[in-house]
Parts: structure tokens; sequence; C-alpha cells
């Protein structure tokens, strides 16, 4: 059976159809007259061969193929993901924040700078074998730990004179000490993807300060300051994360800061319920119920669309919806120099991915790795339209500590997630 495969976007005109292939990029378009009834066929049966015209421009163009030659075309394009060294580094366990929901203990534990200094003799060792090296600060907050940032900072800049690659970085802050000096600094740095979680206007009282004060005041200040740094210079993605609690629907928030930043495209919005991630930390003040959070993030994204906010919600971008942990070549440095797949999870056996040993040597356990990165594409993808922004790599945590069941992807192809 031949069939157009998941990945070969459709649209559709008046007169004519448009297909194009994610993989390829080629894109052709049919006139529907005098094929649209055998186009019709292709689109939602397939064909059983390859015997007329349309069927045999359609197979020369790569947009009709067989299960075999799909799962060849998939698995090829899967081995882009070892082109990268993924990194994530908690550089401090504490935080300045306390957030109800919260699944993190913030203990008092700062990366050692020979800790960091590991961590870069790794990256410096095996740096040759990738095209690609992303590092993603996470926290605790990461900036607690400037210097920390700072200093990779150089070292990355010494690395990029002696080997080829392309450096990524990303932050995930609170935004509470994102002043402009230091977003300049850490852009400079190589850090252009930031996320700062605003809880519209229950901000401060989900994320108050250690000291009990609001925080929602500076952290916009900060941003409103950010957003004054000139789009000729300053090309960032600064996404604003909305953790939404079962009663929250006070949708004023969204014309608030489309009043701020509506204007900038640089500036996006993720919506996602507060989840109790079940850890014994977590005491999440009324999360929303599994049977309506969907509804409730619905009815968030349909105002954000009928006020024109831009929202990442629903993007289907290539291994978008690939988990980090997925990843072949992924790893959590902690602060206490404990090394796991997944920021959530810590501490579990099974998340327990190495150490470094007491030569300064990064130890990994494949067989851990493993767990987590190794998944098969499924029949059931090859028509699915997300399977280039998912590879069937989607979050394997309540697999693996948990032992639930797959989860239905579903979700992944909703306007919702």
């Amino acid at each position: 059976m031949y069939i157009i495969p998941g990945y070969v976007k459709k649209e559709h005109t008046e007169d004519s159809v448009h297909l194009t292939s994610g993989i390829l990029e080629n894109k052709v378009r049919i006139f529907q007259d005098g094929y649209e009834e055998e186009l019709d066929e292709i689109l939602n049966h397939g064909c059983s061969k390859i015997s007329t015209n349309l069927t045999q421009f359609l197979y020369e163009q790569e947009l009709l193929a067989n299960e075999s030659e799909i799962k060849s075309e998939l698995d090829s394009y899967k081995k882009k993901l070892n082109r990268l060294l993924l990194l994530t580094i908690i550089p401090t366990q504490e935080c300045n924040f306390r957030c109800p929901y919260c699944y993190e203990n913030h203990e008092a534990v700062t990366m050692s700078e020979k800790t960091l200094t590991q961590i870069q003799k790794y990256i410096e060792e095996h740096i040759s074998k990738f095209r690609i090296l992303q590092i993603n600060w996470f926290g605790g907050e990461p900036t607690l730990c400037k210097k920390h940032i700072l200093h990779m900072r150089d070292f990355i800049w010494e690395l990029e004179d002696r080997y080829d690659f392309t450096f990524q970085s990303n932050m995930t802050t609170n935004g509470y000490l994102l002043d402009i000096d230091s977003f300049r600094q850490y852009y400079d740095s190589g850090i252009t993807n930031y996320q700062i979680t605003l809880d519209g206007w229950t901000h401060d009282k989900t994320r108050p300060h250690v000291s009990g004060k609001g925080t929602l005041k500076t952290i916009l200040k900060n941003l409103k300051d950010i957003s004054q740094l000139p789009k000729s210079s300053y090309q960032y993605q600064l996404i604003l994360r909305n953790n939404v609690l079962e009663d929250e629907q006070r949708f004023t928030w969204y014309d608030y800061i489309k009043e701020l930043f509506g204007e900038d495209d640089r500036f996006k919005i993720l919506v996602r319920p507060a989840e109790d991630w079940g850890c014994e930390s977590t005491h999440c003040p009324n999360p929303a119920a599994n049977e309506t959070q969907d509804l409730i993030i619905k009815k968030h994204l349909e105002y954000l669309d009928k006020i024109g906010l831009t929202r990442i919600n629903g993007e289907q971008s290539p291994f978008s919806h690939v988990c980090y942990a997925n990843y072949p070549h992924s790893a959590v440095f902690r602060a206490n120099g404990a090394i796991e797949k997944c920021t959530v999870c810590l501490d579990h056996p099974k998340n327990k991915l190495g150490y470094i040993d007491q030569d300064g040597n990064v130890v990994l356990d494949q067989e851990i790795n493993d767990l987590w990165s190794i998944s098969r594409i499924e029949k059931k993808c090859y028509q699915c339209p997300s399977v280039l922004s998912c590879l069937n790599m989607k979050c394997k945590k309540d697999m693996i500590v948990h032992g639930a069941p797959e989860k239905d992807c579903a979700y992944i192809m909703s306007d919702i997630y």
C-alpha cells in the first residue's frame, strides 16, 4: 500500500492541492480538474500500486511512499538528533522564589567551580563528534549564579576558535534578576531563548519572593526594559509562560500583556495547567483536574487567538515535541555533581545517568541513557501530521518512573499542547 506520509503537508485551495514534504522541502501543486476523484482517493485511502500518471508523479517526487520507504525516511531524519550535544546545567538548587506548586526542594547547594570545569572538560573531549552544542540553564534559579554562566561564555568563545560547531543556549528563569544589564551580558554569551513564568493576576500569590513580597512589578519592569532593545541587534525569543489554576479565567491579563508586548514578535505566550508532578515537595493550590484542564487551556488559547497574541501552544516545528530527556546525547548536570536525564524526577534511581569521578571524568550509564532515549517510530506514526515534531519521543517520565502505560499521543496533534 502506498500512502501520503504524515510529514507531507496538504493545503487545499479552490482549484488545487499543494503538497509539501517536511523532509525534502519540495512542493508541488496539483490542479484537481481531471484528477479530483483520484487525488481524493489517494489522500484519504492511498493506493495499492503505482499505475497512473498521478501516482507515478507523486512517487517520483517522494510524496507517495510505502511503509518501508516511509520508515527509512523517518529513521534517517531521526539521525539528525545524533548531531546535537544537549546539556542542561543546574548551577544551583537555591531559588529566590517560593512557588507553592514547585516540585523542587530548594537546598542550599551551588555548583563548585571544579564541577563546572569538569563539565567544560567533558564538552571539549566530545564536541568534535557533534555539529550543535546546546546548553540550557535551569534551576533552582540560574541567575543566582551569574558568574557560572559568564564563565561558561568565555569557555565557549575559546572552544569556537578550535572546533566547527553551532552554539545554542536557553535559560529558564523567574526573571526577577534579569535586569537590562544582566540580559545584555547573557545575550552576548549566546543565550537567545528565555522562558519566564508570569501567572497572570494571581502571580504575586503563586510566585512570591522568598521574603514573602510580590515579584510581578520587578519582573515586568525588566521585561519592559528588555523589549526596548533594538531588534536589529537583539534577536531573542522570550516565552511568557502562564501556569493556569482551575479557577483562573480572567482573560484581561492577556489584554494587559498585549498592550505591553503585543507588537513585539520576540515575545510569545505558552499556556499550561499548573500540575502536581508527583513529588513530595509539591503543594499545588487548586490544580486543574485532568478531565477539565484541556477545556480550561483551550479557552485561554481561544482568547489569545481572538486578540491576536502569538502563542507557541500547538506549534509543529521539527523536533518541537521531542522531550529533551529523550535526546540520545542529553544530560542534566546538577549543582551537587550528579548527572541525570530528566529535570523533574530528580534523584529517582532510573533517572541517575552518571557522576563525575575523582579524576574529573564524566561517567555515564548507557543502560539508563537507552532507557530514556531509545524509542521506535510506530506504524501509526506514518500518517500523523505531527510525526516530525514528535518522532514518538514524547515524555517518558510516567512510563519509566511509575510504570504507567504509554500515553495516547493524540494531544500532540491537538491545538492545546
